[in-house]
């Protein structure tokens, strides 16, 4: 006696995973239907994608997982110092009780150092030296301004306006419009912070007291310029 075979239909695991065809079924056997993929066939690839695998050129991966791109990358930290030098070399703190009747602890020059130089204002205008370059010396204090984004192309473009414009040799004034003037208003630009007051207080103290009031006339006429500084150039920051 021949035996029946008894045929089986077995759903393929392409039909369960193909969402349902709306329509007429297609009948086991029949070709694929169009505008369906097979489940397991590649997508294709991501625009600027490499053969093989790989990142979208331009993203790097950190570790911790996610892409980041080269746009976001940090800009570099530069820090900011304030150097301090007291231009009395400590006979302010000594005979100031006596000329002014009050306590001053120096008669205070400042200078910015940024981008591996230093740079002040005199007389002659906005000069710049190597870190502790003038005659000078080193500075008798440093004050940590924080750090700035702003690069030394941008800087020297700012420098070179200052220079242009509020702080020309001929704009010097001692209590006025001096060293520390432009000290704080350089620290304003890089970090957004402010040389100390004690600094930038100095002359309305002295200008306070009857002796700094009879003495102004003549301090009004004294200019000071360290020595040992290159004047500012805007074309390579030096001359």
């Amino acid at each position: 006696m021949r035996r029946a075979r008894v045929a089986l239909y077995l759903p393929s695991v392409t039909s369960r995973l193909v969402p349902p065809h709306t329509g007429a079924a297609a009948e086991p056997g029949a070709g694929p239907v169009p505008g369906l993929r097979p489940p397991f066939s590649p997508s294709p690839p991501l625009p600027g994608a490499r053969r093989g695998g790989g990142c979208v050129p331009g993203l790097r991966v950190p570790p911790g997982g996610r892409a980041r791109s080269s746009m976001e990358e940090p800009l570099a930290l530069h820090p900011v110092k304030l150097y301090v030098y007291d231009l009395s070399k400590g006979m302010a703190r000594r005979l100031s009780p006596l000329m002014l009747g009050k306590q001053l602890d120096g008669i205070w020059h400042t200078s910015i150092i940024v981008h591996k130089d230093e740079f002040f204002y005199g007389s002659g205008g906005i000069s710049s030296c190597a870190p502790g370059g003038t005659l000078l010396g080193p500075p008798d204090s440093v004050v940590d301004l924080g750090n700035t984004e702003v690069t030394e192309e941008i800087f020297l473009e700012y420098l070179s306006s200052l220079g242009e414009s509020m702080f020309r040799g001929e704009s010097y004034n001692l209590f006025e419009h001096n060293c520390n003037t432009f000290s704080n208003e350089v620290a304003q630009f890089l970090t957004g912070r402010k040389i100390p007051s004690y600094i930038t207080d100095l002359p309305a103290e002295v200008l306070a007291t009857p002796f700094g009031q009879a003495l102004r006339p003549l301090l009004d006429s004294i200019q000071i310029q360290p020595p040992g500084g290159n004047t500012f150039s805007r074309h390579n920051g030096q001359s």
